[in-house]
C-alpha cells in the first residue's frame, strides 16, 4: 500500500502538466503559423503553396522587378533557381514543390 499512496501524487503531477501542454498548444500553433514556410493566405508574398489544390506559387509582391528565387523540392530532388516577375507563379505540384525563398538578387 506505501508504493500506492507515493504514485498519487505523481498522477496528479502528470494530469496537471498535461493540461498546462493544452494551453500551451495555441501558441504553439500562433508560431507555426508565422513561419515562413506557410502562407497566411490565399496570396501571400513569397512562398504562398495553395493546400486544397495541391499547387505550389510564389508570389512577387515587389514593384516591376524580376527577382531570382531558390525552388526547392522533395523526395531528393535537386533545387533550382528561377527568374520570376511580379505577381503570382505557377511552381508545380506542392507534392513536388517543397519551398521558394527570395534570393535577394533582381534578374
Amino acid at each position: 500500500m506505501r508504493s500506492l499512496v507515493s504514485l498519487r501524487p505523481l498522477a496528479s503531477l502528470a494530469i496537471a502538466l498535461s493540461f498546462a501542454g493544452l494551453a500551451a498548444a495555441p501558441a504553439a500553433a500562433v508560431v507555426e503559423q508565422n513561419s515562413p514556410r506557410v502562407a497566411a493566405s490565399p496570396l501571400a508574398c513569397g512562398w504562398d503553396p495553395d493546400g486544397p489544390s495541391g499547387r505550389a506559387y510564389y508570389n512577387h509582391c515587389g514593384g516591376g522587378s524580376w527577382v531570382w528565387i531558390r525552388v526547392e523540392r522533395h523526395h531528393g530532388l535537386s533545387g533550382y533557381d528561377e527568374c520570376v516577375g511580379p505577381g503570382r507563379t505557377y511552381l508545380g505540384d506542392a507534392g513536388i514543390i517543397k519551398f521558394a525563398w527570395y534570393k535577394g538578387e533582381t534578374c
